[in-house]
């Protein structure tokens, strides 16, 4: 086995084998389009020690919506933050449709799904919400990443126009 094969194996096997501590730091909801939507609420809440809740509620103002792209772009902070595996554009409507047709999409879904309101297809004419999300280490089992501190940048389009700007900051640390 080539040697840098082999890093990238103790890197997956050490975060998917022992324990890991995932933890949001920082929450960032930026509004481009005032006229389309509101953000009710964007915060952290610390539930109890080293255990944070993410929470966010955005009233659209002009429902319904019919015509929404995502892109979410992984990083990882080395000095700023600097693109990392992931960058995925998606049609949300057609994705929700069948969501097989992007798997990394799908495991994202997959893990705020049961915290959020977003579970069908198109059209959205209700506020979006995710409530009490926690970071649960099982949920991002086939995610291999190693330890470090990632954002999360969730950038929403309706009707090809830029409406919003999430990014979500969190940090992963692997039990030696």
């Amino acid at each position: 086995m080539k040697p840098f094969l082999v890093v990238i194996f103790l890197v997956t096997f050490h975060v998917t084998a022992f324990g890991v501590k995932m933890r949001f730091t920082n929450l960032k909801c930026e509004n481009l389009r005032p006229d389309f939507s509101v953000f009710k609420e964007c915060r952290l809440t610390v539930v109890k020690r080293d255990i944070i809740s993410l929470n966010f509620n955005v009233k659209l103002l002009k429902p319904p919506v019919t015509n929404v792209t995502v892109i979410l772009s992984f990083f990882k902070k080395y000095s700023g933050y600097r693109p990392y595996i992931y960058n995925l554009t998606v049609d949300f409507c057609k994705f929700m449709k069948n969501t097989s047709r992007y798997p990394y999409a799908k495991l994202f879904l997959d893990a705020i799904l049961k915290d959020s309101n977003v579970n069908h297809t198109c059209p959205f004419d209700h506020n979006i919400i995710v409530k009490d999300l926690i970071l649960d280490e099982s949920k991002f089992k086939y995610f291999p990443i190693p330890s470090g501190d990632y954002m999360l940048r969730i950038k929403i389009a309706a009707y090809n126009d830029w409406k919003g700007d999430i990014k979500v900051y969190y940090s992963i640390l692997a039990d030696l």
